[in-house]
């Protein structure tokens, strides 16, 4: 009979460390996997309207075809200033649209000039 208890106790407790495992895991380890390979997320493009920055913060706003979004990056901030301008099209990685989102993967920047290419 106590064999029974402990094969018994052992496939509950299986069973809750799975669940656990499937529910919270993505969670957990998502810090520590790499954003842009992990091929999860929308590719969004929109153009840059206007940019300021926050001391630690750039705040940017982006218009896409779905609507209007604010961007704020508090990840290499100065690159990020130098690089963005009013008019630039952006491409972002996120997991799906939003009006506010932080720190996306900044994918591609196209200037104004260079938006659509030769056909």
């Amino acid at each position: 009979m106590r064999g029974w208890l402990i094969l018994v106790g052992t496939l509950l407790v299986g069973m809750v460390v799975g669940f656990g495992a499937a529910t919270r895991g993505p969670a957990l380890i998502a810090p520590y996997l790499p954003k842009a390979g992990s091929g999860a997320g929308e590719r969004i493009e929109g153009q840059v309207v206007r940019k300021q920055r926050e001391g630690n913060r750039l705040l940017v706003k982006v218009t896409t075809a779905q609507g209007p979004m604010l961007v704020t990056f508090t990840q290499k901030v100065a690159d990020l200033e130098v690089l963005l301008d009013p008019g630039d099209t952006v491409t972002l990685v996120i997991p799906g649209y939003a009006t506010f989102v932080e720190n996306p993967v900044l994918e591609r920047v196209k200037e104004p000039g260079r938006a659509k290419s030769p056909a």
